[in-house]
């Protein structure tokens, strides 16, 4: 039957209007809430102190932007983010395809990466700053390990969702290790891979952040401190809201890159679909 005229699948007309509706989806949803937001600080009085309005915070947006120190102060922490999070993705990978590969490296590796998760990083964060000091090196460390063990659990979900056929066959013809992973465990593992990342690179901002909290020289996370001890409530509001950009920046440029990447699965010719 021809896919046009099928009950199954919307034309496309209604496929294109039923996408533009979920384009301003978010904005429109954004606009209710500040409005309602707005409304609310003027209408019930509240000091801008405790919750400044949503037009006050975008003039202290305004200000941060356009001053030398929000650059500097942000690429401090991007750098911190990103050498974390790439340092952790190796680490995660190289430990996930070991895990995978050995049942004895499972027993010994596992039990220890659950220990190491269940510490609350803000507790250990301390401790980490006063073994690497108060520069960069100690926050690339809270944020590799604050990111570490959400991706080394996707890295080996995907990994053991490879084919049992594919690899019964890669074994009999006397494949290496390297030769599994490459060909048969990577490929089927890569929408795992791409959420792990997703999900890594929104807590490696978190990871730097904290860190900045407990001690630095610069970055958001410092100049968030700094705003709170001089009760600038609406500057902090601004700098909440660009961190929750890069988060929404994140997610969707993932979502991008899983279109892109995984175009012959399922779940991205539906996501096309929608």
């Amino acid at each position: 039957m021809n896919d046009i005229t099928s009950p199954l699948r919307p034309a496309p007309p209604a496929r294109e209007a039923r996408r533009g509706y979920d384009n301003l989806l978010l904005p429109v949803s954004l606009a209710i809430l500040l409005g309602a937001w707005e409304a609310a600080v003027r209408l019930l009085d509240i000091p801008s102190y405790i919750v400044p309005a949503p037009s006050a915070a975008a003039v202290a947006l305004l200000r941060i932007l356009q001053g030398g120190l929000f650059w500097a102060n942000f690429g401090i922490t991007l750098l911190e983010t990103f050498v974390g999070f790439f340092s952790a993705f190796a680490v995660a990978m190289l430990v996930a395809i070991v895990i995978t590969e050995s049942r004895l490296a499972e027993k010994l590796i596992y039990p220890y990466l659950a220990a190491l998760q269940s510490m609350p990083k803000i507790a250990i964060a301390p401790l980490v700053v006063l073994w690497f000091g108060f520069g960069l090196e100690s926050k690339f460390v809270l944020s590799g390990l604050l990111c570490f063990f959400p991706m080394v659990v996707n890295f080996i979900s995907g990994l053991r969702a490879a084919d049992a056929l594919q690899l019964r066959l890669l074994r009999v013809l006397d494949a290496s290790v390297l030769q599994v992973v490459w060909l048969v465990r990577l490929p089927s593992a890569l929408p795992f891979i791409l959420v792990g990342a997703e999900l890594g690179a929104i807590y490696a901002m978190l990871g730097a952040i904290v860190g900045e909290f407990i001690g630095a020289k610069g970055g958001i996370g410092y100049w968030l401190m700094q705003m709170n001890a001089i009760m600038d409530t609406s500057g902090s509001f601004a700098l909440l809201f660009i961190l929750a950009v890069y988060g929404m920046l994140i997610q969707w440029g993932m979502g991008f890159a899983r279109r892109k990447l995984l175009f012959w699965t399922g779940s991205a010719r539906s996501s096309e679909q929608r």
